[in-house]
C-alpha cells in the first residue's frame, strides 16, 4: 500500500499478529454460524420474532467483515490463502471511508486527494462461494492518527455481520420493518459502484450492546444494483453524524468531559510526566518513586492518558510510554506546549467557568474570576506573566514564518510586541545577514533579552520598552510583523498600532500580520471561531476577524493587503504595504 503522500512504504511482518488474529475471528464465526444465527446475534436480543423472520427469509448470510491496518495488500490475499479462501480483486470501500472520516474528522479535501483508502477483499469460503469474509484494509500510515488506530482496534466498530437480500424488489418492504420500534437503528450506508456487476446499495443498521465475541450489533443489507430513493429514505432515519443513537452519545460525552482531558494533561505537565518518560518508558512504581506521589492514584492518571480521547500515552508492556503527542509537552521538545497545558489547564480553565456570565451579562469572564483584566493580571502577578509569555512563545508556526515570507532583501525586521522574542529569533535563524528590533512593554523586555542572548541573535538585535500606539516608540525597520496582537484589541486600538507603525515605517516597508482569520463559513473546519470565543473569555475587547475587517482596519491606518500566506493550525500572514 502506499501513504498518505503517495510514497510507497515497506515495512516487515507487512501483516501483524493482531489482524491475522481478527481475521482468525471472523473466519471461525463464519463457519460456525448458521444464517439464523448469524443475524440473529446482530439485531436486539428483544427483536420482535415478525422482524428476525423478515430477515432470515429474505436475506442469507452473505460475509462477515471486520477492519485491519496491512501495510501491504498482497500480504492479506496471501494470508486469506494460507487459510484455505478464495481472495477476490480488491476494490475501493467508500462507505467505509467516509464512515471513518465522519468519526474522526478527516476533511473532504484530504479526501479528495486520495488520503484514507479503504480496500476491501473479500475472501470467499472454499466449497461456498456465497460465503465469505470481508477484510477493509487501511494502511496505517494513511491519514487516521495513532489514537483513531488504538480506537478501531480496541473498539472494533467496523465488525459487522452482512446479509445480501434474495429479491432486490423486497428493499423498501424490508427497510420498513427493520426501521419499526423495537428493531435496530438506522446507521448510514451509501452506494458503492465497486462492489460487483452495476455495484451494490448497503443499508447499515446498529443495535444496542455487543455480540457473543464482543463485537458491535451491526448488520449490514446488501442489494445489488442502485437504489437512490430507499438509500435516502434510509439515511433520513440515521442519526445525525452518520451514527446510532450510542454513537452520538458518547460523541457529546467526549465533549462533555474534555475538561477532565485537559486537567489530566496539566497534571501531567505539573509532575513533569513528559520529561521523566522522555528517554524510555516507565512503571508507575518507578514514576512514583521519582515524582514523590502515591503508586495507586499516579497509575489512574497514566491510564487516562492512554484513553484514545486524550492518547498522550501508551502503554508498554507493564510501563507507559509517551506518544507522540505526548512528546510535544516536555521540556526540551521543538516547539513544545508545556506552557499552554498549564495556562489552558489554568488561569484560562478558571475564566472559562464564567463564559455564561459572559454571554448573559455582557460581564468579562476573566475579570469576573480575577479582579482585574488580563495584562494588568499579569504585570501585578510576575510568575503568571512569565507562564503567559512563554505560554504565547509557544507558537508551533514560528519556523513557517521565514519560509512562508520572502525576507532576502530586508535589512531590519521589527517585531512589535514580540513577547520573548522567540519569533524573532527564528527569523534571524533563518536569515544570518538580518538584524532585529524588538517592541514590547518594560516588563517583558527582560525576557526577551535571555530568550534572543540563548539563541546567539542578541547582538544583532535592539530592544525597546514602549507603546506599540506611539510611533516614536518605534524602531524604523525594512519589515513590521505583528504577530497575534491586533486579536487582542478593539478596532480603534487596532486602527492606532496600525496607524503608529504607518507613521514609522518608510514607503516601501512591509508590514506583516499573523493571525487566524474567521472563515465567513460557520461550519468551516478552522479552529478560529473557538480562539475568538477564547477572546471573549479572556480579553477585554479583543477578538478574531475575517479577511475583509482585517483589509478594512489596515486600509483605515493607512495599509493596502497585498498578498495572504498560510501557516499551520490555521494561521495566516497577511501582507500589506503602505498605501501611496
Amino acid at each position: 500500500m502506499e501513504n498518505s503522500s503517495g510514497r510507497a512504504v515497506t515495512r516487515e511482518p507487512c501483516i501483524i499478529g493482531d489482524d491475522k488474529r481478527r481475521i482468525q475471528l471472523v473466519h471461525d464465526y463464519l463457519v460456525s454460524r448458521s444464517d439464523v444465527d448469524a443475524i440473529s446475534d446482530v439485531l436486539p436480543g428483544d427483536a420482535p420474532r415478525e422482524l428476525v423472520e423478515a430477515v432470515t427469509a429474505n436475506c442469507a448470510l452473505d460475509h462477515v467483515g471486520c477492519l485491519i491496518f496491512p501495510s501491504e495488500l498482497n500480504a492479506v490475499r496471501a494470508y486469506l490463502q494460507e487459510q484455505g479462501l478464495r481472495p477476490r480483486k480488491p476494490f475501493t470501500g467508500s462507505v467505509v471511508r467516509d464512515r471513518l472520516a465522519a468519526r474522526y474528522g478527516v476533511q473532504d479535501e484530504r479526501l479528495k486527494a486520495g488520503c484514507l483508502d479503504v480496500q476491501i477483499i473479500h475472501g470467499e469460503l472454499s466449497g461456498d462461494s456465497s460465503r465469505g469474509i470481508e477484510v477493509l484494509c487501511v494502511d496505517p500510515d494513511d491519514e487516521l492518527t495513532a489514537s483513531a488506530l488504538r480506537n478501531e482496534r480496541i473498539g472494533q466498530h467496523e465488525n459487522h455481520v452482512a446479509v445480501r437480500i434474495t429479491d432486490p424488489g423486497r428493499v423498501e418492504e424490508l427497510r420498513s420493518i427493520l426501521a419499526r420500534p423495537g428493531g435496530p437503528h438506522p446507521d448510514g450506508g451509501g452506494y458503492n459502484p465497486a462492489q460487483g456487476e452495476g455495484g451494490a446499495t448497503v443499508l447499515r443498521f446498529r443495535a444496542a450492546g455487543f455480540t457473543a465475541m464482543g463485537w458491535p450489533r451491526r448488520l449490514e443489507i446488501i442489494v445489488s444494483g442502485r437504489h437512490t430513493e430507499v438509500l435516502l429514505r434510509h439515511l433520513g432515519q440515521t442519526a445525525p453524524g452518520g451514527d446510532s443513537g450510542e454513537e452520538t452519545d458518547r460523541r457529546l460525552l467526549r465533549r462533555l468531559t474534555g475538561a477532565w482531558g485537559t486537567q489530566a494533561i496539566r497534571a501531567m505537565v505539573d509532575l513533569d510526566l513528559p520529561d521523566h518518560l522522555a528517554e524510555r518508558p516507565l512503571t508507575p512504581k518507578e514514576l512514583a518513586d521519582r515524582t514523590g506521589v502515591d503508586a495507586d492514584r499516579l497509575n489512574r492518571l497514566l491510564r487516562a492518558l492512554c484513553h484514545p480521547w486524550i492518547g498522550a500515552l501508551a502503554p508498554a508492556g507493564e510501563a507507559f510510554a509517551l506518544t507522540a503527542l505526548g512528546r510535544r509537552l516536555t521540556r526540551t521538545a521543538p516547539n513544545s506546549m508545556r506552557h499552554l497545558a498549564q495556562m489552558y489547564g489554568g488561569l484560562f480553565y478558571e475564566s472559562f467557568g464564567k463564559l455564561a456570565d459572559g454571554i448573559r451579562d455582557d460581564a468579562q469572564p476573566f475579570v469576573a474570576v480575577f479582579g482585574q483584566p488580563p495584562f494588568e493580571y499579569f504585570r501585578d502577578h510576575p510568575q503568571q506573566g512569565r507562564l503567559f509569555t512563554r505560554a504565547m512563545a509557544e507558537g508551533a508556526f514560528f519556523p513557517d514564518v521565514a519560509a512562508a515570507v520572502d525576507l532576502t532583501g530586508a535589512r531590519t525586521v521589527a517585531d512589535i510586541g514580540g513577547g520573548n522574542g522567540e519569533l524573532l529569533a527564528h527569523l534571524c535563524d533563518a536569515y544570518p545577514d538580518l538584524k532585529g528590533a524588538l517592541l514590547d512593554r518594560p516588563e517583558v523586555i527582560g525576557t526577551a533579552r535571555d530568550n534572543l542572548q540563548a539563541h546567539g541573535h542578541l547582538n544583532r538585535c535592539t530592544l525597546h520598552a514602549g507603546s506599540f500606539t506611539d510611533s516614536r516608540d518605534l524602531p524604523a525597520a525594512d519589515v513590521y510583523v505583528v504577530s497575534r496582537i491586533l486579536h487582542d484589541w478593539d478596532d480603534q486600538t487596532c486602527v492606532s498600532i496600525l496607524r503608529a507603525i504607518r507613521d514609522a515605517a518608510s514607503g516601501d516597508s512591509t508590514l506583516l500580520i499573523i493571525e487566524r482569520p474567521l472563515s465567513d463559513d460557520p461550519e468551516d473546519a478552522s479552529v478560529s471561531s473557538l480562539w475568538d470565543l477564547n477572546m471573549l473569555v479572556n480579553n477585554v475587547g479583543g477578538r478574531e476577524r475575517t479577511r475583509e475587517q482585517y483589509r478594512r482596519l489596515l486600509e483605515e491606518a493607512g495599509f493596502l493587503v497585498v498578498a495572504e500566506r498560510p501557516l499551520r493550525l490555521d494561521i495566516s500572514v497577511i501582507i500589506a504595504r503602505p498605501a501611496a
